[in-house]
């Protein structure tokens, strides 16, 4: 792979611009750390997985790239390599008992611990190591990683992984660019305008409710059909309906990622997201079906990103790809935990698994207390399926919060 990156400084991307200046005046707030998991062949032992990692920062810039200030500005700085961050725990001889808590305790701090940004790196690994199995669960800053990328980094990883144990190169693309590439070339100007930040200093702090929505995927794509929409915006409908009994309103604003790429920055790692500020009417009297129209219009109408002056996204809806196995032993769908940080007041997730859906609500602590959460996830539960029942009931007939 040819490196055309120059040592130079480079500037922040337009949707690094809008992550840092969302980020109230803390950039390195964990708010903005994003997590992804590879299973690993039971052979990966810790020099095998050692070496792959730094190969991927090798062949990724954005993996060794920090972002210091350079006369009170961001700027991106591509070094030559940055040490890797790499911890190894073995659970083979921890009891089956106590390893949940242990992993989840392990995570937990890998999400939480800043990065310092002006030295970078902005990503650190943690192996996990049974008898059975390995498993890398990695976290990175936003700064340098989105989604798209951790699809990236699941398959280059477990393809570098299985050539070194075969005894064979790694069967990777050329990258004809790297991210500063991008950002170097990226028009001036283009791209989302800053989101401000709030007032006073905002409170990070967060926690998630996880929730099971069994057997609804099939209901949902044939809701989906019926008014030639997709079934992420037949579930954005139902998570505004589910906004409208909370807090009486006949406007929704809500932001989904958007994440579109060339199709020659597509294998890159690299923060490419940017927030779509969707904006979704659901009067008191309007049939759920004019609300499932309202949101096939809104995602086609919306801008790639707010535009200059527009109110700042504070509530956030995704439909995340199917991530595979998850960390070992470690619950996936249970009660709620604590988050390291969290970036909006209110963030929907949701996962399609088998027939049904997994899903999370984060939330900010300072502003939602967990039993207000709690009769949300449970109150969604209810209405989402009267919803998707009979389309043409007006939105105050749909079931009431619990009590």
């Amino acid at each position: 792979m040819r490196e055309r990156t120059a040592p130079t400084p480079a500037p922040l991307s337009a949707a690094q611009r809008a992550l840092w200046a969302a980020s109230a005046g803390r950039p390195d707030s964990p708010a903005h750390h994003l997590t992804a998991d590879v299973r690993l062949p039971p052979a990966a032992d810790e020099p095998t997985v050692r070496a792959a990692l730094a190969a991927l920062a090798a062949r990724h810039g954005a993996l060794r790239t920090a972002v210091p200030l350079h006369d009170g500005a961001p700027v991106q700085q591509v070094h030559p390599r940055l040490p890797l961050q790499l911890r190894v725990v073995e659970l083979g001889m921890i009891p089956e008992r106590d390893r949940p808590g242990l992993v989840a305790r392990l995570a937990d701090h890998a999400a939480r611990h800043p990065f310092d940004l002006a030295t970078g790196p902005l990503w650190r690994a943690l192996l996990l190591r049974t008898p059975t199995r390995g498993h890398v669960h990695l976290v990175a800053h936003h700064l340098v990683f989105d989604e798209r990328s951790a699809t990236v980094l699941r398959a280059e990883l477990l393809e570098t992984v299985t050539a070194a144990l075969a005894g064979r190169p790694a069967r990777l693309p050329e990258l004809p660019l790297q991210y500063a590439d991008f950002a170097r070339r990226e028009p001036a100007g283009e791209g989302p305008a800053p989101e401000g930040p709030e007032p006073g200093a905002a409170d990070f702090r967060g926690a998630r409710r996880e929730f099971a929505l069994p057997g609804l995927a099939p209901e949902v794509r044939r809701t989906a059909r019926r008014v030639r929409s997709a079934p992420d915006l037949v579930l954005l409908a139902g998570f505004a309906a589910l906004l409208h009994h909370w807090n009486d309103g006949t406007d929704q604003l809500i932001g989904v990622p958007a994440a579109e790429r060339a199709p020659e920055l597509r294998g890159l790692i690299g923060c490419f997201t940017t927030t779509r500020p969707l904006r979704l009417r659901t009067p008191a009297d309007g049939p759920v079906l004019h609300l499932l129209e309202e949101a096939r219009a809104a995602a086609a109408a919306a801008p790639a990103a707010p535009p200059p002056g527009a109110p700042p996204v504070r509530v956030a809806f995704a439909v995340a790809p199917p991530a595979g196995a998850g960390l070992p032993h470690r619950r996936t769908v249970g009660p709620e935990h604590r988050d390291a940080a969290a970036r909006f007041h209110l963030a929907l997730t949701l996962t399609e698994r088998g027939t049904g859906y997994h899903g999370h609500l984060t939330y900010r602590t300072a502003r939602f207390d967990p039993r207000t959460v709690d009769r949300m996830v449970r109150h969604w539960q209810h209405l989402l399926p009267a919803l998707l029942a009979d389309p043409a009931r007006p939105l105050r007939d749909l079931p009431p919060p619990p009590r």
